[in-house]
């Protein structure tokens, strides 16, 4: 089963559980609809794309309303930490939960009792959370940006807002940081490394560069990070490996971003509504 977990920029929303469902621009959870916008959001709808597209189960989402004060981030944590073990969860994708050292460590001691480990994929500010409680190397694929690979390279940073100066002017090197990265401890086994070009790190060791399609209007258009996260997720889910399904996330990404020949105006379901069209082309490829 795969499970996606994450905050909604909203104070509305206490705990909800469900599987997803996307139709146009609204994702719904169980029976609530929610805008398909950046973060959360569209890293599930991304994954509900890719598992209606092989046909798979419907993800199984936990999530929270959250802008900052943490409520809806320790509902989160809570509830995982108590639901894990009676899950045959197989695939966990965790994307923005405030962190909290204290509740993180309590629900990987709920992942460690359970009877097969699942696949653990971190995003955005839950690799903060992994780093800061020295459990990075647990997880199995984080997937940052290029800001947020120089947070992971910094060994004395528990916290972005610290990345250490010289780190932050090396961002237009990121192999280096990448390196500086594994070297620090503070990667899992697989890196997803978002940006103009994608890089795919196992092991401590770059295999795969994605620099094309090179859409520059996509750097403007918020969640196209988040979509990589939720297709790795729910390739992961079908049975692709890790690299595998970073590979085709990240190939899938810019291709169904060239389909829409996007401008700054473009709005994220447009590129996710684009996602089977793209997964057909670089599966033809892959022939």
């Amino acid at each position: 089963m795969l499970l996606l977990a994450g905050t909604l920029p909203t104070n509305d929303i206490e705990l909800h559980t469900g599987n997803s469902h996307l139709q146009g621009e609204i994702l719904t959870i169980g029976d609530m609809p929610f805008p398909l916008n950046r973060g959360t959001a569209s890293m599930i709808g991304a994954a509900s794309v890719v598992v209606n597209y092989f046909g798979d189960a419907l993800p199984m989402c936990v999530v929270a309303g959250d802008i900052g004060k943490r409520s809806g981030s320790r509902l989160i944590y809570r509830h995982l930490a108590r639901y894990l073990p009676k899950t045959d969860v197989t695939v966990l994708g965790l994307h923005y939960i405030v962190p909290d050292i204290g509740l993180h460590n309590q629900m990987m001691t709920s992942i460690r009792k359970m009877s097969s480990r699942p696949c653990l994929i971190a995003d955005a500010g839950f690799m903060y959370v992994a780093k800061a409680s020295g459990q990075a190397r647990f997880y199995d694929l984080f997937l940052p940006d290029v800001g947020e690979l120089a947070f992971l390279a910094d060994d004395k940073a528990s916290h972005p807002a610290y990345t250490r100066g010289f780190l932050t002017r090396q961002e237009d090197d990121p192999v280096k940081l990448i390196q500086r990265t594994y070297n620090s401890c503070n990667a899992p086994r697989y890196l997803c490394v978002k940006g103009k070009t994608d890089y795919i790190c196992a092991n401590g060791e770059m295999v795969e560069k994605v620099d094309e399609p090179v859409i520059e209007e996509l750097e403007a258009i918020g969640g196209t990070g988040d979509t990589i996260t939720g297709m790795v997720a729910g390739l992961i889910n079908h049975g692709f490996s890790i690299q595998e399904a970073c590979s085709i996330a990240c190939k899938v990404n810019r291709k169904a971003g060239e389909t829409v020949k996007p401008t700054p105006a473009t709005q994220i379901h447009e590129i996710i509504s684009k996602i089977p069209q793209a997964l057909d082309s670089v599966f033809e490829r892959m022939e």
